[in-house]
């Protein structure tokens, strides 16, 4: 073992802060350890889903495009922008020519076919991404040809996706005796340490259990080769082990979506102080208030706008989230051109008009059931805030009752009309702006206004809207300033039938020591691990 090298089981007992003063020597200033929430399931990309899995994936290979941070498609394994047909049916990708695999075989055609129809095929959680491609095929060294069965307008960035990322077909071998038999379609599994990619790192090393991974440069890397020469990526189990390992010098950098609010405002109070340094992806998950527009009271319109106009969306940034989640009124992020503030802003005198219009006020109160999750700290927070707002600017037009359940129970009971108005939050596999409309309002089957299968029952607000939905269709084969300009006017049509209300817009966040460099995110809220280093100055 190398002089500098910490075992694993030594490493993990000074994080979970058990003898920290017996650990070993510091790290050399290329080595640096990251922390993380929760143990990493598999990484074969074809079957990984979980975000922390996805968020290694992205350091151990490439996709073909990457996001920019204002939306842009950028080429990475592929050599140029996706050649798409004038009827939007077939895509041509041409890949970048002298990428290897950690293994020294080059990527080609084949290569990358084989993982897009592994990925499509393989039973993934997650394979239902590519399920309009309707054939893949090589024609040329380092050119293939997507057949779509319909126009797709997110497929060009669905290509950006962490989990297309190619691995070869030699690093595959049979599954071993007692795989599940739904486990993979074809007979063939990744080992759970032999991840072969063409990424800036490659794995080194992987525990059993998935909680530490030893990731060390790869160089023959195409690009800019990563700063670091090795990374440890270890997981922990809760926010306070986390937040206590950088506090104590442990972790280099943490790295958690999933950290407690106290604990989020304490980094950064001490990163405005200097004692840390971080950073923050562009939004990408967006919370809004579902509600049920297929029985009384907000099947009228003019009751569920009033709801919206008398949200007072900056107030609950503040004391529910501390300001980490900021104000929207779009059902799309402000990372795309096509977010517009189209929602209604707080205006407590029309939300009263609207009420009154509506058969309530003066001495006939509106009676809503708001229901929120009960296990995310700032949902109970908002609901709590937003009833005393109501009591005291509405009281005698509104009166809220609040009720908290499980996350899981939210989910379960949203498609069988449980909820008069839920809250919950949502971020695509992807970024596209598609991705916060349809799932928001795509209908399959529906009764006059009442949606009865498709996204907007499994969204619980049961919302149909023929011009909505005419403008939906209409985007998919658009030139770009055309679809944005659909999209925002898709966005118009939803905000006045109010089937939801956006709540507020979340970003990933990650800290660091204050000696740690090249803190930032991608487009696409992947953390830049192959940019990280560490400043030598005093």
């Amino acid at each position: 073992m190398a002089r500098h090298e910490q075992p694993w089981p030594l490493l993990l007992a000074c994080l979970l802060g058990m003898g920290a003063t017996a650990c070993a020597p510091p790290r050399p200033p290329d080595h640096l350890v990251v922390g993380t929430k929760g143990a990493i399931g598999s990484l074969d990309p074809a079957k990984a889903y979980q975000t922390r899995a996805l968020q290694l994936v992205r350091a151990l290979g490439d996709p073909l495009y990457a996001l920019s941070e204002s939306g842009a498609l950028i080429p990475r394994l592929a050599a140029e922008p996706p050649q798409v047909s004038a009827d939007g049916l077939r895509v041509t990708v041409t890949l970048r020519d002298g990428v290897r695999f950690h293994d020294g075989s080059p990527l080609d055609a084949e290569a990358m076919a084989f993982s897009l129809q592994r990925f499509r095929d393989g039973g993934g959680p997650l394979s239902y991404l590519l399920d309009d491609v309707e054939s893949i095929t090589v024609t040329g060294p380092l050119e293939l040809e997507l057949a779509l069965q319909k126009p797709y307008a997110p497929f060009r960035n669905l290509l950006s996706f962490a989990g297309l990322t190619p691995v070869p077909a030699g690093a595959y071998g049979p599954c071993p005796d007692g795989a599940a038999a739904d486990e993979t379609a074809d007979g063939l599994c990744l080992p759970a340490d032999g991840f072969v990619g063409t990424g800036p790192y490659r794995l080194v090393s992987r525990s059993a259990d998935g909680t530490q991974h030893r990731l060390e440069r790869f160089d023959d890397y195409w690009d800019e080769p990563a700063r670091s020469a090795r990374l440890d990526l270890v997981s922990l189990e809760n926010s306070t082990a986390l937040f206590g390992a950088l506090k104590s010098g442990e972790v280099d950098v943490l790295l958690s979506s999933s950290l407690e609010a106290e604990h989020q405002l304490e980094l950064e109070k001490g990163a405005a102080a200097g004692r840390f340094a971080t950073a923050s992806s562009p939004p990408q998950t967006i919370e809004v208030l579902a509600l049920a527009t297929d029985r009384p009271p907000l099947d009228q319109v003019a009751v569920r706008r009033a709801l919206a106009h008398a949200l007072p969306r900056f107030l609950l940034s503040e004391r529910a989230s501390q300001g980490l989640n900021t104000p929207l009124r779009s059902l799309i992020p402000d990372l795309f051109p096509a977010a517009r503030p189209t929602w209604p802003s707080l205006d407590v005198d029309q939300a009263r008009q609207l009420l009154t219009t509506a058969g309530y006020c003066q001495g006939n109160p509106l009676p809503v059931d708001f229901t929120y999750r009960s296990n995310v700290p700032t949902d109970g927070l908002l609901a709590l805030t937003w009833q005393e707002f109501l009591a005291e600017q509405l009281g005698d037009c509104l009166t809220m009752e609040i009720d908290g359940l499980e996350s899981t129970t939210v989910y379960d009971q949203l498609d069988k009309g449980a909820f008069t108005m839920v809250m919950y939050d949502w971020a695509p596999d992807f970024l596209d702006p598609e991705n916060y409309l349809r799932p928001m309002i795509g209908c399959d089957e529906h009764e006059g206004s009442v949606c009865t299968e498709g996204d907007a029952v499994y969204g619980g607000v049961f919302w149909f809207d023929d011009e909505a939905a005419r403008l939906l269709a209409d985007q998919q084969n658009q030139p770009p300033d055309q679809r944005r300009d659909t999209l925002v006017a898709l966005q118009e049509r939803i905000a006045a039938g109010a089937p939801y209300i956006p709540v507020w817009q979340g970003r990933n966040r990650v800290w660091s020591q204050a000696s740690v460099t090249g803190l930032g995110y991608d487009g696409s809220g992947w953390l830049r691990l192959d940019a990280l280093g560490r400043s030598t100055r005093p």
